[in-house]
Order: C-alpha cells, then structure tokens, then sequence
C-alpha cells in the first residue's frame, strides 16, 4: 500500500511549511489526483488520519478533486478525453495519445490557523 508512503510525504511537507510559513494547525487540506495517478483514495482517505496524528495535520478535513485524463494526438494534433490509460483519439481514432493530464497528484492548497 503505497498511499501510506503518500500521506507520509504530504504530512511531511505540511510540517516543513508550517515551520517556514508559522502556521500551528491544518483545517483543510485539498489535493488533486489524477484518474492516472494509481492512487487508492480511499485508502488514502484511511491513512491520513493515522499519519497525521500529534502533526500540524492532525484533524484535517481532506478534500479531494479527481482530474480526469485528457491526451494529445500525435497523428492528428487535438485533444481528447481518456477514458482508460491507453484510449483512442476521439477525433481521429489513432492510439498515439500522449497523456496531457490524469497522472498527477498535488496539494491544490491548505486553509491553516
């Protein structure tokens, strides 16, 4: 389960920022996951709390945005909705998309006190 490894990072960055920016507590933690980003959310959702705890992150409210995946055809240059890692190109029906967006995983931002 690598989500725990996930969450460990997010809370670590959450302390060095707290430490740099002087916040003592996160409300409100959002984060952007891409539908391509191999990330479990709800065992994301189950280990945060865990890892957060005695942390500036602990009680946190987690909100997350699911990205959907989009690609960029090589063969006819547009753009298209990916609905599977490996879909064709809704204008021109090449498999030759390149993943534009769907693959990441980002704090969007924090409320803090």
């Amino acid at each position: 389960m690598h989500e725990l490894s996930i969450c460990e990072s997010i809370v670590s960055t959450l302390k060095s920022h707290a430490e740099t920016q002087d916040f003592s507590r996160v409300k409100v933690l959002r984060l952007e996951i891409g539908k391509f980003a191999g990330v479990e959310i709800e065992a994301l959702r189950f280990c945060f709390p865990i890892v957060a705890l005695g942390t500036v992150a602990e009680d946190a409210e987690m909100e997350i945005t699911l990205v959907s995946g989009t690609g960029w055809c090589e063969v006819c240059q547009s753009s298209s909705d990916m609905l599977e890692r490996y879909s064709s190109c809704q204008q021109c029906g090449s498999q030759g998309l390149s993943i534009s967006s769907g693959e990441e995983m980002r704090i969007a931002n924090v409320e803090v006190e």
